[in-house]
């Protein structure tokens, strides 16, 4: 990595992490399936799946709000993914470097490693190029060789700031009010047909989207 992209990394996770904390912790949250987490983040083995677009408060709230077992979250080897890299470093939490365009067969065999070692893996079914809000089966795949639960998330805040950018990307101004939502875990047969595959993916689409409104809803109350 030449020595200005460095530290224009370095400047940026030290920045965004601080921003992060400032932004999510001045929002109120509440949240609807904590008893799911309860019961099972504390063992590990479970993929975290959410959209794109909400990757900026579940990442922070993992950070802070779970202290054991780490996240293992992958990002993509593009030069934009060593910005995402720096702010996990600065989270404490792992990363994995990969994508479905680049690295993605040693990326996929590195998640299902953590797996095995206890860790949670936190992935983006679209990312990180889209469609938004469309799994694609990388994440069924995984869940099918590792025997992980898949566990469904989606947040939505009162006050925010919508990109445009290809995910509609969300960032949470300050001093709103934010709900997050964790659905059923989603356990994946490891003899299992395409078709059966294509199922278990639509599912997960299917909970999502249902956990998407809910979100919304609440914090429009």
């Amino acid at each position: 990595m030449p020595a200005l992209h460095r530290l224009k990394t370095a400047v940026f996770g030290f920045g965004a992490y601080h921003l992060l904390r400032l932004v999510c912790g001045s929002n109120r949250l509440s949240i609807t399936g904590t008893e799911v987490t309860d019961q099972v983040v504390g063992q590990g083995h479970n993929i975290f799946a959410f959209w794109h677009s909400r990757l900026f408060y579940l990442v922070y709230y993992y950070a802070r709000h779970i202290t054991t077992p780490k996240a293992s979250i992958l990002i993509s080897l593009s030069r934009d993914g060593d910005y995402g890299h720096a702010l996990v470093n600065w989270l404490k939490q792992d990363a994995v470097r990969g994508s479905s365009s680049r690295g993605g067969t040693r990326a996929i065999r590195a998640l299902a490693g953590r797996l095995a070692e206890g860790y949670n893996v936190a992935l983006t079914p679209d990312g990180p190029r889209g469609p938004a809000l469309e799994v694609q089966q990388g994440v069924i795949r995984l869940a099918q060789v590792t025997g992980a639960r898949i566990i469904p998330v989606s947040y939505d805040a009162s006050r925010k700031w919508t990109l445009r950018s290809w995910d509609r990307f969300i960032l949470p101004k300050p001093f709103g009010r934010i709900h997050m939502a964790i659905g059923e875990p989603i356990c994946v047969p490891r003899d299992i047909s395409q078709d059966e595959v294509r199922a278990y993916r639509d599912r997960l689409q299917d909970s999502l989207a249902r956990l998407d409104r809910l979100c919304e809803d609440r914090v429009r109350a």
